[in-house]
């Protein structure tokens, strides 16, 4: 039985010992491997999600009522990228439009970087008043 004793006590010196540091580096090595998928799918796109600016060529534009037909202007639009590598596609549109007034896009998306003319019409039964787009 001594025999059998003396070769378990041999067995707790080294090898052991780097068997577990090995698991851990595996561990270690998995879990690099998990936190870099993940950043590379959550962070890339939080980052992508504000990698573009979308600039209106006029900070007013003053349209008179039409006495008869329609009156418009056109603004020039511009959606550049910020942070390189963007790609995907951003969609122009108008929303809080008044009534009898309409808002239309030349290009109405693209991926960055591209322009548009944005042009506004007002029809003769628009209600005059002052707008904010904010």
């Amino acid at each position: 039985m001594k025999e059998v004793n003396a070769l378990l006590e041999g067995e707790r010196g080294v090898e052991p010992l780097v068997m577990k540091l090995m698991a851990g580096i595996i561990l270690f090595a998995i879990g690099l491997g998990i936190g870099m998928t993940i950043y590379l799918r959550v962070g890339s796109s939080a980052g992508q999600a504000l990698s573009f600016s979308v600039n209106v060529g006029a900070d007013e534009v003053i349209i008179g009522g039409p006495a008869a037909d329609e009156n418009s202007k056109t603004v020039q639009v511009s959606v550049e990228k910020i942070l390189g590598g963007y790609n995907k596609t951003v969609t122009l549109n108008a929303t809080g439009v008044p009534d009898n007034v309409a808002v239309s896009f030349s290009s109405a998306g693209g991926a960055p970087d591209f322009g548009s003319t944005m042009t506004m019409k007002v029809g003769v039964n628009a209600t005059l008043g002052c707008y904010d787009n904010g």
